[in-house]
């Protein structure tokens, strides 16, 4: 019995005092960021920015397909049996060949045109010299006229005749060059309508050729957005989280009868891994444009009771200001509550910041 109270009484002596100092430990923890922000240490790194007054307007984000500038279905000029036709996938210059005909049977044309057109030329020059020397026979009186104007008029139809012959070559010639499917521009492959030992006709698609390095996006907007569109208008893209300006290129003001939506054409600069048919996001207006007091979006505390932004005061103190949002457009939104131009206001660093709390200021940039 005695030793049990011996032992109470020491425990109690020595819980007292551990007690006490963890008291003052968690006071510590508890006081340490007011303390250090009243004493001038530690200040909080954040990234600032200023506010100012922009014109907003309301916007919405719409579906839009990245395509190719550049992109035909190259048909057979002439009619005849596919002897090759190139790879799909495989890559060709402009001028490069992307499909054969057999020519076999247009060449002995070729052959035979060119000699009717040496025949008529040995025609002609023998005719030429019957004239001169009728027209000496004529001099002489040895001759009529009679015969000396026929002799003109078959070497004329003769002259006749080889220009006819020639022309015919020059016809063949170029017929003949349209036995090769030549690429229009650099591209790819991506589709065959026809293979090697197939029948063509002139008009039938042989190949479709693409061009992967010249892209634009195309999308579609409601009746909502069509009247506040112009052409040469700015417009955001996005795509992997990554915002890319473009540039409004295209607006085809007769709407579809079933969707009724209208389409846009956007000309963007080339992007790293992009390709045809992928999806991205287009950032087209709903309203018009007001001024409002602006910030960026990141600059916003989002808590249950309500948003604030952090105000930077000339002493580098952290302010906070509660506000109320207003339109969107891009990475900036309207706010109300006194803010004002010119403000420093917190962008990054926001979320750890107490009222009162000393930071140092980081520029940042927002477009």
């Amino acid at each position: 019995m005695l030793f049990y109270y011996n032992f109470y009484g020491n425990y109690r002596r020595l819980i007292k005092p551990v007690a006490v100092g963890l008291l003052g430990f968690f006071l510590l923890l508890l006081c340490a960021p007011v303390m250090s922000a009243k004493q001038g240490f530690r200040a909080a790194p954040v990234v600032v920015v200023t506010a100012e007054q922009r014109f907003l307007a309301p916007t919405i984000q719409v579906p839009g397909t990245i395509v190719s500038r550049q992109q035909s279905e190259l048909p057979a000029e002439v009619e005849g049996r596919l002897i090759w036709v190139a790879e799909v996938g495989s890559k060709r210059k402009a001028g490069d060949v992307v499909a054969r005909l057999d020519q076999t049977l247009y060449e002995l044309r070729v052959e035979e045109n060119k000699a009717s057109l040496e025949r008529e030329l040995v025609r002609l020059n023998y005719l030429e010299k019957e004239v001169v020397r009728l027209e000496a026979l004529i001099k002489g009186d040895f001759s009529s006229k009679n015969s000396l104007d026929k002799m003109l008029l078959d070497r004329d139809i003769a002259r006749s005749e080889v220009a006819l012959a020639r022309a015919k070559i020059k016809i063949d010639e170029e017929t003949l060059k349209r036995y090769k499917v030549l690429a229009p521009f650099d591209g790819v492959v991506i589709k065959r309508s026809k293979r090697a030992g197939e029948w063509v006709r002139g008009g039938d698609t042989v190949v479709t050729l693409s061009n992967p390095d010249s892209l634009e996006i195309e999308a579609r907007v409601s009746d909502k957005s069509i009247n506040f569109l112009t052409r040469d208008d700015g417009l955001n893209i996005y795509r992997a989280g990554q915002k890319i300006p473009g540039k409004l290129t295209a607006i085809v003001r007769i709407g579809d009868a079933q969707s009724h939506l209208f389409d846009i054409k956007i000309s963007v600069a080339k992007q790293k891994g992009w390709l045809a048919g992928q999806v991205v996001r287009v950032e087209v207006p709903i309203g018009l444009a007001r001024k409002v007091m602006a910030v960026p979006r990141d600059a916003l505390v989002l808590r249950r009771n309500g948003n604030a932004v952090y105000r930077i005061t000339n002493e580098n103190k952290a302010e906070k200001i509660h506000v109320m949002t207003g339109v969107a457009s891009g990475e900036y939104i309207a706010v109300e509550g006194g803010i004002k131009s010119g403000d420093k206001i917190v962008v990054r660093g926001g979320e750890r910041l107490r009222p009162g709390q000393t930071v140092k200021m980081i520029a940042g940039t927002h477009s």
